[in-house]
């Protein structure tokens, strides 16, 4: 079974929201955060292209800025699986700062609505992952035993200096904000406080894996002053440079956001465990609505040099064991 990990769909009320219209662009501090695709609402298209494109089963998400769109978003969901229980599954899309109204729809979502994950951008409200604003989602998605997907939304903030007359913000800006707080999991304590925490970090973790050796090594190096420094305490046990790779090695990461390019999957198994990818596409946002190029995507990971069981869990196996199919 092939399993998408990113698929993006929404309600239609979204779309219309923001004016309606194919192409029209979505302003957010003053520049083009994204155009709208009318693909995201219309099921019939998300199915035609997963059967041309030899997908079995997509995992719906989206990441939203407002809490109010939480609820909808997640009725909208239970309706879709509904109606297609063997294509789709749905994460619920959670503010985890936004208070115990979050945490209660999200609960609410999993245990009534059948959801099987949750949602959350890598910045919450300005809070990212390591802030003691998070563990209280932590807990409960602890104690709901779902995974939790990171994928980011909108314009990140606190890059001020990242501007450019091109789109440095989708392409650079918003993979290092991803990047960023995947090492704040580890080096922020989130996984020594949360160790059976089920993390799936989208974009091949916004291409951490250029760079995870030098944090490593900087951890390892300066040890407890890689934290006290700046005023911190490490959350890590000794040898830093172990415990470092056996926390990260907890997380799982999804392939999509680079157009099948197969360079930046080969980068990433450099550093990233084989046994921790997941196919995904970013439908209807990458790969041009053109399933030939999602079949090539799908055949250069069967080329891969890796065992056939090992090819078998990224495309599939290992998101069907994470969502508990």
């Amino acid at each position: 079974m092939i399993i998408d990990w990113q698929h993006h769909a929404s309600p239609k009320e979204f779309f219309d929201r923001r004016g309606g219209k194919a192409g029209a662009p979505v302003i957010q501090n003053g520049k083009v955060n994204l155009r709208l695709r009318p693909e995201v609402y219309q099921i019939d298209l998300h199915l035609k292209y997963m059967d041309e494109s030899g997908i079995d089963l997509s995992v719906l998400s989206a990441t939203l800025e407002n809490f109010e769109d939480c609820p909808i978003t997640n009725e909208f969901y239970a309706k879709v699986t509904e109606e297609n229980p063997d294509r789709f599954v749905c994460l619920s899309p959670c503010i985890p700062t936004h208070g115990q109204a979050a945490l209660d729809e999200l609960a609410r979502a999993v245990t009534n609505l059948g959801l099987k994950g949750a949602v959350i951008s890598p910045q919450n409200h300005g809070h990212a992952m390591d802030s003691k604003e998070m563990w209280p989602f932590y807990e409960l998605v602890q104690k709901l035993d779902i995974p939790v997907f990171v994928h980011i939304t909108g314009v990140p903030t606190g890059y001020d200096a990242l501007e450019a007359n091109w789109n440095i913000n989708v392409t650079l800006t918003r993979e290092f904000d991803i990047a960023s707080n995947t090492i704040r999991l580890v080096a922020g304590g989130v996984l020594s406080d949360f160790p059976d925490l089920k993390f799936v970090i989208a974009h091949l973790g916004g291409g951490i894996a250029s760079i995870y050796e030098r944090v490593e090594r900087y951890a390892s190096v300066w040890g407890d002053r890689f934290w006290e420094d700046q005023g911190g305490t490490s959350p890590l046990e000794k040898p830093y440079s172990e415990s470092f790779r056996k926390q990260f090695d907890k997380l799982y990461f999804d392939m999509a956001g680079f157009e099948g390019g197969m360079n930046a999957v080969n980068c990433a198994l450099t550093t990233i465990q084989p046994e921790r990818l997941l196919f995904a596409t970013d439908y209807p946002y990458n790969f041009s609505n053109d399933p030939d190029m999602t079949k090539d995507y799908i055949d250069n990971i069967r080329k891969l040099d890796l065992k056939p069981e090992v090819i078998d869990g990224i495309l599939g196996g290992t998101a069907a064991e994470l969502l508990g199919l």
